[in-house]
């Protein structure tokens, strides 16, 4: 399955939720950090789950009866991707990626010269 990013608000706090619990969850686990801010059907996180699954983002083994799922990205990579989505929408890469590092603060721009270097093989 290919990696492709999550569309819809509720596929983002789903991934937050395992980002930030570390460890696999359940359909019923997820849908109870859920269902702590809103009104939402346990049928709904097991959706969203299968969704994030199909689209290659969460693995699942068994877990009882159920599956329990962990996300194949990190929150960084996670970032990286849509970076670089958003990069292939620009009509001028060039400029897109000028005008991103212009409003880097400067701390930022340096780690972006080191991961530059590092990238390039350091010199």
């Amino acid at each position: 399955m290919s990696k492709k990013l999550p569309s819809g608000e509720l596929e983002n706090q789903v991934l937050e939720i395992l980002w930030s619990q570390g460890r696999p969850m359940t359909p019923r686990d997820v849908h109870d950090v859920l269902a702590a801010d809103r009104t939402l059907a346990y049928t709904t996180a097991m959706t969203i789950l299968v969704r994030l699954w199909e689209k290659g983002l969460v693995d699942r083994e068994r877990s009882g009866r159920a599956f329990a799922y962990r996300p194949v990205l990190s929150r960084e990579e996670r970032a990286a991707l849509r970076m670089g989505e958003v990069l292939a929408t620009a009509g001028d890469h060039s400029a897109a990626l000028s005008r991103f590092v212009e409003a880097l603060p400067e701390r930022e721009r340096a780690q972006l010269r080191d991961a530059l270097r590092a990238a390039s093989g350091g010199s």
